[in-house]
């Protein structure tokens, strides 16, 4: 196993070092894993061990305490990585944007925060959500799409991940006109995302199936995974939303990114307070 601590502070090393010797782990070797050993640098650092084992309660105690991450991971690499958009690649979520621009944004957030919590059904809520866009005007998407930002750390990654071989892929719940120019952006090799349907210039309000929910997440991880001829373990998922805890169950590493609470929960890695560049540390060059 593989134990990723990620540095950007002195008390960060501390607390590893605290861990360390309570686990009686003292003597073990520690890589010093810096910025400059990335093909684009990271926003922080990274210590790595080999471990066999760990008590991870107490990793996560004092990483808690001093407000850092890790991960402790297989020794395989990943080859395929899977990402949610909103609110994981992106900083906002663009079915609230759409409904501001409409004048709707109180009431569509609302929703889409219960939905994201796990609190209501993904399907029904997406529904509700897009019925309430009928008759958005077209010509508002470009704006709204122009004033969408990345998360931090986000194109760090899926550069260094590109680079080193992995398969990427983003698989939203959001739409597809937004989607795609985000994989554009981010150097994707796939996009699957929901159609936002437009007729007679205005936003239709009407689904168009298959939505793509928790369930079409795990499927599209899966069938891929299956085509590259790997297993599972070989996978990496990110995500923030109840309806990514599919996909960050199933694959080897999932990581709930800056995620709400049922999330964290459920998810087999977090990520709480690095931005998205840390995981690059997952390969190596």
């Amino acid at each position: 196993m593989r134990l990723l601590w990620f540095v950007s502070e002195a008390s960060h090393i501390e607390a590893l070092e605290t861990v360390l010797q309570e686990a009686n782990l003292a003597g073990e070797q520690r890589l010093l894993r810096s910025p400059g050993d990335l093909l684009v640098p990271a926003t922080c650092d990274c210590i790595e061990l080999h471990l066999d084992t760990v008590d991870e309660e107490l990793l996560s105690a004092r990483a808690e305490l001093v407000k850092t991450d890790y991960l402790f991971v297989r020794e395989e690499r990943p080859k395929l990585a899977l990402f949610d958009m909103d609110s994981t690649l992106i900083q906002q979520e663009v079915i609230d944007q759409l409904a501001t621009a409409f004048g709707l944004g109180e009431q569509v957030s609302a929703i889409t925060e219960r939905a994201m919590r796990g609190e209501l059904d993904f399907i029904e809520s997406f529904t509700e959500r897009l019925g309430l866009l009928r008759g958005l005007a077209e010509s508002k998407l470009d704006a709204v799409y122009q004033n969408l930002t990345l998360m931090p750390g986000a194109d760090i990654l899926t550069a260094n991940l590109s680079s080193a071989g992995v398969r990427l892929g983003i698989v939203s719940g959001g739409f597809s006109y937004f989607a795609d120019q985000i994989g554009d952006r981010l150097g994707m090799d796939f996009v699957l995302s929901n159609t936002l349907e437009c007729q007679h210039g205005e936003v239709t309000g009407r689904v168009v199936p298959p939505i793509i929910d928790g369930s079409m997440k795990l499927q599209t991880l899966e069938s891929e995974a299956r085509v590259l001829g790997i297993t599972l373990g070989e996978t990496m998922a990110v995500g923030d939303g109840a309806n990514d805890i599919p996909m960050l169950t199933a694959s080897g590493i999932g990581v709930a990114h800056h995620a709400k609470p049922k999330v964290r929960d459920e998810a087999n890695h977090c990520l709480n307070y690095h931005d998205l560049s840390a995981l690059s540390y997952l390969v190596k060059f």
